[in-house]
């Protein structure tokens, strides 16, 4: 994609939302690179990101991304419940679970929090507090179908067909249709096709695309997958880059107190690895 050096942070962040919300995950993936090239720090282009990659099926980068704008802005919304399914989706039940409950703590009077903190827990695996989350948010919004959708899934997967039904129908009295895009504006969570619409997760979750990071003891190419075919090629080369990035962009920007010379050095030690990750990135999403 050409960049155009008119376009601001927030204009490449409505097309990328635009495109996200069609389903068009990798073009939406583009204006997010260009965004952060323009602003590594933004945090919602970073939460942008992180949806994006959740999109994708790689939890680890989501969270790394998730963790960018949370640093930036602790109480992002998207970041917050992006994180979460993240987790989920990563196996890491616990801080997932953990995750989740911060998102109550934050409104428990919301409706939208309720959805999400089923829907994660239910990735996570815990069934009854996923259920108990879904009728709350039924009660707090029962005039919202997605609350519904929420309920009707997770019922599902426990077996209770008749509630799972009634649920369905709730939705479509209230004006479901099964045909809205299947992206939350709110949050940028993941539809897998399940017939959540609204972007809040899947009856069944899909099955996961082997990342490039994934790799067993019984794999023939792990060596490969860690180090990559050449310097910072590799899983363990673009995280060192985009640590260093992290790492150096931060007192560079925020660092008042430290003299000038050595924030100008931490700035460029900063941009260096961030062109140096993004480079590498483009070249691992599109190795032609």
């Amino acid at each position: 994609m050409d960049e155009d050096p008119k376009r601001t942070v927030g204009e490449h962040l409505r097309s990328a939302e635009l495109l996200f919300e069609v389903g068009q995950v990798a073009d939406a993936r583009a204006e997010v690179d260009t965004a952060l090239r323009l602003d590594p720090l933004d945090a919602d282009a970073n939460a942008m990101a992180a949806a994006c990659a959740l999109a994708d099926h790689d939890p680890d980068e989501a969270l790394v991304y998730a963790g960018a704008a949370l640093a930036q802005t602790p109480g992002h919304p998207r970041a917050l419940v992006t994180r979460g399914y993240a987790l989920a989706d990563a196996g890491r039940r616990d801080e997932a679970m953990q995750a989740a409950a911060s998102l109550l703590e934050l409104d428990p009077a919301s409706w939208q929090h309720h959805i999400h903190y089923a829907l994660i827990t239910r990735r996570a695996g815990a069934a009854q507090p996923a259920l108990d989350a879904a009728w709350n948010a039924v009660n707090l919004a029962p005039e919202q179908p997605r609350t519904h959708l929420a309920l009707a899934a997770i019922a599902e997967d426990l077996g209770m067909d008749d509630l799972a039904k009634r649920s369905r129908r709730a939705a479509a009295d209230l004006g479901h249709t099964g045909t809205e895009p299947a992206r939350h504006r709110w949050s940028g969570a993941v539809e897998d096709g399940a017939g959540l619409t609204g972007g809040i997760a899947p009856a069944v979750r899909s099955a996961r695309r082997p990342a490039w990071v994934d790799a067993s003891k019984d794999d023939p190419h792990w060596r490969e997958k860690i180090w990559g075919p050449g310097v910072f090629r590799g899983a363990l080369g673009r995280s060192i880059l985009l640590g260093l990035a992290v790492v150096f962009a931060v007192p560079a920007l925020l660092g008042t107190e430290i003299a000038t010379g050595p924030r100008v050095c931490f700035a460029a030690v900063a941009a260096a690895a961030w062109v140096g990750w993004f480079t590498v990135m483009r070249r691992h999403r599109n190795p032609e």
